[in-house]
């Protein structure tokens, strides 16, 4: 059997930790790949775990380590050292490696690095020689055994926050820079400071592995395991059999393992009390985890969550907005913030055009219930709700009459007891379903009866909760429809599905029974099922005049179109959407062109992904039939990433004049007033389209025209950004505003190269491409009264990205411009040590140029040693040879037409 270790994976054996994995194996894939291609001698990708507790980043990252001892190739070059999941005692960097060293004697079971730790720490007070001492340590033990180090350090960012001193921080990334004999895995509960803005010391250091929510398969894998692993298989078969069950089991913990498996130990067979007990020491051990995480959020993020937590059910931004006392668009930014950091989700109903937001992790949510419920009434219906949404009627069945024995028996307060009853008979009442019912009824009224009082009010409320329920059959039309909607509203649809299953036997003729009955099942995701009662409405259910026919048969189809995509039958679901469209009027309201306008979205993006293109693309084609300019913002955002998308599948068959008409109709879709996440969207298409409509080699023919309707594109994309739009929005335009300006520049635009440039400026000062631009555009205009200016621009680009070749390289062109040649020579030096085996000449030009200006400025011996020590003797091998001879070196017999070569470039040497 496999211990249960919830918390401290680290203490299974590696056979208990391989059998417990049953999820995550791409990622692991992907990170034993990555690993396999670290090249020695050169620094390490470090990886990152990211992810809120319970996803597993503990599990994951010791899975791999394990993966690695036992994989022959990776076990004889690497050494696993996984740190403790609490490095409280890591203040500053001599701590880390010191701890380095402590962690890789218990890796190893070998002494003497922990005794050289003690030593060192007895020995040396100056914290940098205590550092540097460690690492020396580790290097020891690298040459030794010919292998390199994998630190797993988990709850990085909190090790980061410990070490206060900033410098220290960069003298880490340094150390691992220098030192390729180690790989740094770390994990970290969300993207941390270090690492998320651009002017931080990992900034771009890490490979970054998010850990989202398991998915519908992994999930049964899952409690398949945890079934087996407790003896009881019983417990998670009935999960398994039934998988809108097991989904509404995901959804509630957003996929994180930990709180699936925590769930799981709340026993379906658990008396109702008991189970409620085991839920709320669930919530309480998670407290201070729940706590940490909301307090994490600045103010206003927080109220929002706070309404969102309160509402329960998915809520419309609106209702956010007001609930929240902000307005609408304060509300959906901080709700958007929510979803991005993973404290929300965003959730769509059935043939609704709007969507809603819930909180992401329901465990969160009942957290936030319990801790604000007013009474213990309130409270306790909460606690019922929550139970009744995780397991269902027939899970909570098992638990009614345990709760009556628990309750006969236990020494509660009246008042107490009167809300057990209460809550727990409206539950009863409306199970039609649950044969103990009558049964059950009688025995809370004679526990109501003999332990509060024949004349309480909890009496009455047993019989007013039971006289209110009618079995269906006995139900009029119009009262089956009602009940059902309740139930579809409160989201009870195994419930509501009974509801109209029964309606069905009782008005056999009733088509709108069928049809309801089709709809319920789709949200409890029957799709076979479904598709069997649509189509049988559908084919019934004849076209009038009526408006109302034409709704249903649009809805009807719809959804049956849905269930035959989830059943992976694409081409009849493609079939069955052209039958929609036949009852769809421009006019028709707006949720039936909602839906089919997301149904040809999700169609054609499968059509694609099975190479289909030629579908794709006319089935996106089809999509703005039902999208009209003036519809709401979802809508047109649905229509504008598809013809994104129909675009790129268009350019990518040859199609540029369609691929540009897609790209041209985003722009009609998408208004300037729109959400920043949409705008981007034409942002987007429209860089693609400025810069598509240019060949990539400029010394091919283009006309004039053609350049103009080019830049007309280019800047038209920039009406769509504004100046208090996120950063990251602001940060992709103007890097695409830039790329714009660097081909426009090419083609000798450069009145246009330039101001295309400065917008980019102007929407992100910190961007280092687009001063980099800036300043080859003044060389490219050759106007020497503006150099000071090119000079400025290069040294903010190599400012804000130190280490890009690229920003390098135009320093270095603006510095032989300015005949400041020695300087020119160190920003070259400086790029070839960056990028050394990955210099790419065709990317630079001007460099022989700048390496010329340098001999001719009396550095030869500096140039001949760059071309040797960076490999670029051989791929600039006239270069070379003309260098050498320049500093009286005699040279061997070469090809004429090198030799003609060199004395060109000698010529050069002389004329500079």
């Amino acid at each position: 059997m496999i211990r249960r270790r919830l918390y401290n994976p680290a203490q299974l054996t590696p056979d208990e930790l391989k059998a417990s994995f049953v999820a995550r194996e791409d990622t692991l894939a992907e990170m034993l790949r990555l690993l396999a291609e670290q090249t020695p001698g050169r620094p390490c990708q470090h990886m990152m775990l990211i992810g809120p507790r319970g996803m597993g980043k503990t599990t994951l990252g010791l899975r791999f380590l394990h993966a690695v001892a036992e994989t022959p190739d990776l076990a004889t070059a690497w050494q696993p050292v996984p740190f403790y999941e609490e490095s409280y005692g890591i203040v500053d960097l001599a701590d880390f490696w010191l701890a380095a060293l402590d962690h890789l004697t218990r890796a190893t079971e070998e002494p003497e690095w922990a005794n050289r730790a003690d030593a060192l720490t007895r020995e040396e007070r100056d914290g940098e020689r205590l550092a540097a001492y460690a690492i020396a340590g580790l290097m020891d033990y690298c040459q030794r055994t010919r292998k390199r180090l994998i630190l797993f350090v988990e709850n990085l960012d909190a090790i980061f926050g410990q070490v206060r001193n900033e410098r220290e921080i960069h003298a880490l990334r340094a150390n691992l820079i220098e030192r390729p004999e180690i790989l740094l895995l770390g994990s970290a509960n969300t993207v941390f400071e270090a690492i998320r803005g651009h002017d931080r010391p990992f900034y771009e250091f890490f490979r970054l592995f998010f850990l989202r929510g398991i998915g519908p398969k992994e999930t049964g894998r899952l409690l398949d395991m945890f079934a087996g692993r407790e003896g009881r298989p019983d417990i998670t078969q009935a999960l398994l059999h039934e998988r809108g069950r097991l989904e509404t089991l995901r959804r509630l913990t957003d996929g994180n393992p930990r709180l699936l498996v925590l769930a799981c130990r709340i026993l379906m067979e658990t008396p109702l009390g008991e189970a409620i007990e085991d839920l709320e020491q669930l919530i309480d051990e998670q407290t201070p985890y729940f706590k940490a995480r909301i307090e994490e959020l600045a103010p206003q993020a927080r109220k929002v969550f706070h309404c969102l937590a309160d509402g329960w059910n998915p809520m419309l931004a609106k209702e956010v907005a007001d609930a929240a006392k902000l307005t609408s668009s304060h509300a959906s930014a901080q709700i958007r913030q929510l979803v991005d950091r993973g404290y929300a989700r965003e959730t769509k109903l059935q043939g609704a055009k709007r969507a809603r937001y819930e909180v992401g992790d329901r465990f969160y949510n009942i957290y936030f219930l319990l801790r604000f419920s007013r009474t213990n009434r309130n409270r306790l219906e909460r606690l019922v709700a929550f139970l009744h949404e995780l397991f269902g009627a027939s899970g909570m069945r098992t638990m009614y009459p345990a709760l009556l024995e628990t309750l006969r028996t236990s020494d509660l307060h009246t008042e107490v007891l009167s809300d057990w009853l209460e809550v727990a008979a409206g539950y009863v009442a409306s199970d039609q379903d649950f044969p103990a019912r009558e049964d059950w009824r009688s025995k809370a009224i004679d526990i109501a009866n003999s332990l509060v009082g024949p004349d309480a009010r909890v009496v009455t409320k047993i019989q007013e909760a039971f006289a209110n329920q009618r079995p269906t059959t006995q139900l009029q039309t119009g009262e089956w429809l009602t009940r059902g909607l309740e139930l579809i509203r409160a989201q009870l649809f195994s419930d509501a599905i009974e509801v109209f299953r029964q309606a069905a036997e009782a008005h056999p003729e009733n088509l709108l029974v069928r049809f309801m009955l089709g709809m319920s099942m789709i949200r409890s995701d029957k799709y076979e099922d479904s598709n069997a009662e649509l189509e049988y409405f559908l084919a019934r259910l004849r076209l009038d005049e009526s408006d109302v026919s034409r709704v249903l048969l649009g809805s009807a189809s719809g959804a049956r179109c849905f269930a035959l995509f989830q059943l992976k039958r694409i081409d009849e679901s493609v079939e069955e959407l052209a039958r929609m469209t036949d009852w769809i009027e421009p006019d028709a309201p707006g949720f039936l062109r909602s839906m089919a306008a997301s149904l040809c979205f999700q169609l054609g993006n499968s059509l694609a992904t099975s190479d289909r293109l030629q579908d794709a693309i006319s089935l996106s084609s089809r999509m703005t039939d039902f999208v009209h300019q003036n519809d709401p913002a979802d809508m047109r955002g649905l229509a504008a990433r598809l013809l994104k998308t129909a675009g790129e599948w268009s350019w990518k068959i040859g199609r540029s004049e369609e691929a540009f008409s897609a790209w041209q109709r985003v722009a009609e879709y998408v208004h300037v007033d729109d959400s920043a996440e949409l705008r981007v969207v034409a942002v987007g298409v429209l860089a693609k389209k400025g810069t598509s409509q240019l060949p990539e080699d400029p010394t091919q023919d283009v006309t004039m025209d053609g350049i103009g309707e080019s830049v007309a594109t280019c800047l038209a994309m920039t009406e769509y950004i504004h100046q208090e739009d996120p950063e990251k929005i602001r940060r992709l335009a103007s890097a695409l505003l830039a790329t714009s300006s660097d081909l426009l520049s090419a083609y000798g635009r450069l009145d246009e190269a330039e101001s295309t440039c400065a917008k980019a400026l102007d929407l992100d000062p910190t961007h280092d491409g687009s001063w980099r631009m800036q300043a080859e555009i003044i060389l490219r205009r050759g106007d020497d009264a503006r150099l000071d200016e090119a000079e400025e621009c290069a040294r903010r680009a190599v400012e804000l990205a130190p280490e890009k070749p690229q920003a390098l390289h135009t320093l270095s062109n603006v510095l032989v411009r300015r005949s400041k040649t020695k300087e020119s020579l160190d920003c070259l030096e400086r790029l070839l040590c960056i990028d050394r085996e990955n210099v790419n000449l065709s990317e630079m030009p001007g460099l022989t140029h700048s390496l010329i200006r340098g001999v001719a400025a009396g550095h030869g011996k500096r140039v001949s040693r760059m071309l040797e020590e960076s490999g670029l003797a051989e791929s600039m091998e006239p270069l070379w040879h003309a260098v050498r001879a320049e500093l009286g070196e005699e040279l061997e017999p070469l090809p004429a037409e090198i030799m003609d070569t060199v004395r060109e470039i000698r010529q050069e040497f002389a004329q500079n």
